[in-house]
């Protein structure tokens, strides 16, 4: 299993700074607008959020910094909540993360910060197509779970506009012709949308593509798709575009489709991890004390924990390899950072040695463990006493 979630992009932008060291400073909170009196709300939230930075030794530039970026417009609708990631006074990571709050607001200072909040809103690195089809052609969106839209990503498809709609009523010779020329055109600007919608398929590899629109032409539509694609599909019987409720439902639709999406991966990880641990094959690992041994080796390729489940235990942060630690007497001569927050230490062993990470329900892991792992390669064999 390759890494397919924000640990592989938190490498590539955290990788070195991580290894670094310094001090870092993170805020993560709700600043969704359709509360009452939302201006006043924002403000309170905003307070709060410098008032424990700084009772938490930030200094005044590092508060500014912050405030100047849950001060922006999120520009997402509601609800919506922001992250940002402070590096030795400088800004790291400033992100829009459409919908809820995963978890407990969380605000800190420290030698290791706390990603879980991006691990939660992006479980998957999972691109999907938003797709409204008329009968004059449609359009189509290209979006990322977790990630704010990216405004000028749509694609239009505009077809034939010509006789788009039956002829009147009437019992001429002409009137079949007229209809079947219509259904004609539908079909042709139909056929024109599946192909560009196939071709970004193929280039982009969305996890889901969801249709809504016109009914005659979203039927059209997916009987013009690839298999592929139709694999992809999930159809909204509906316009969004008709009303404010239909709208509303749509959004609902879209993510109850992301979600299934997502337990679906969840799922097979842990039916893959349960499989190994039942084969006894040594291509798995449960237990906290386990998957940090594993982690010190880069011998995780997944790891699966729940926080919950982990609560306010701490490890060692190290650092240098191997990173973390449960014990002092592990670190091997590394220079032990301190005890942290026991998530906060394997997300950043993770991100540093490049493993995927999934936030799963321990209840569902082998043995009700808090945490387990998928390997690399597997442990070697037990040594008889």
């Amino acid at each position: 299993m390759t890494s397919t979630n924000a640990t592989s992009e938190l490498h590539e932008i955290l990788g070195q700074r991580l290894e670094d060291g310094g001090t870092w400073a993170w805020a993560y909170a709700d600043v969704s607008g359709n509360v009452e009196d939302p201006r006043r709300q924002a403000a309170l939230k905003l307070r709060a959020v410098e008032e424990s930075l700084r009772a938490q030794g930030a200094t005044d530039a590092v508060v500014d910094a912050v405030a100047a970026e849950f001060e922006q417009e999120a520009g997402v609708p509601s609800p919506v909540t922001r992250y940002v990631l402070v590096h030795e006074g400088s800004i790291v990571l400033s992100e829009v993360l459409p919908g809820h709050l995963h978890g407990a607001e969380s605000v800190g200072v420290g030698a290791v910060p706390d990603l879980v909040p991006l691990v939660a809103h992006r479980p998957v690195d999972l691109p999907f197509l938003v797709v409204h089809a008329g009968k004059e052609g449609g359009a189509f969106r290209t979006y990322r779970l977790g990630h704010a839209p990216v405004a000028p990503d749509e694609q239009q498809v505009e077809g034939r506009n010509d006789t788009l709609h039956y002829a009147k009523a009437g019992t001429g010779w002409k009137q079949p012709h007229w209809q079947q020329h219509t259904e004609e055109i539908w079909k042709q600007n139909q056929s024109e949308l599946a192909g560009a919608l196939d071709a970004t398929v193929r280039e982009r590899r969305p996890g889901l593509v969801v249709i809504a629109g016109d009914v005659t032409a979203r039927e059209l539509l997916v009987k013009s798709l690839s298999a592929e694609t139709k694999a992809l599909v999930s159809v909204f019987p509906g316009d969004p575009r008709a009303d404010t409720a239909s709208k509303q439902a749509f959004v609902e639709h879209v993510e109850v489709a992301l979600a299934r999406v997502v337990a679906t991966r969840r799922h097979d990880l842990e039916d893959l991890l349960r499989t190994h641990v039942g084969r006894g094959d040594n291509q798995a690992v449960t237990g906290l004390g386990s998957v940090v041994e594993a982690l010190q080796q880069a011998q995780s390729s997944v790891v699966a924990l729940d926080a919950v489940a982990i609560g306010d235990r701490t490890l060692l942060a190290l650092g240098a390899a191997p990173w973390v630690a449960t014990a002092p007497e592990q670190a091997g001569g590394v220079p032990v950072i301190g005890p942290v927050p026991a998530v906060c230490a394997l997300v950043r062993a993770a991100v540093l040695t490049d493993a995927e990470l999934v936030l799963v329900n321990a209840a569902s892991l082998p043995g009700g463990a808090a945490a387990a792992a998928l390997l690399r390669w597997p442990v070697g064999p037990a040594v008889p006493a």
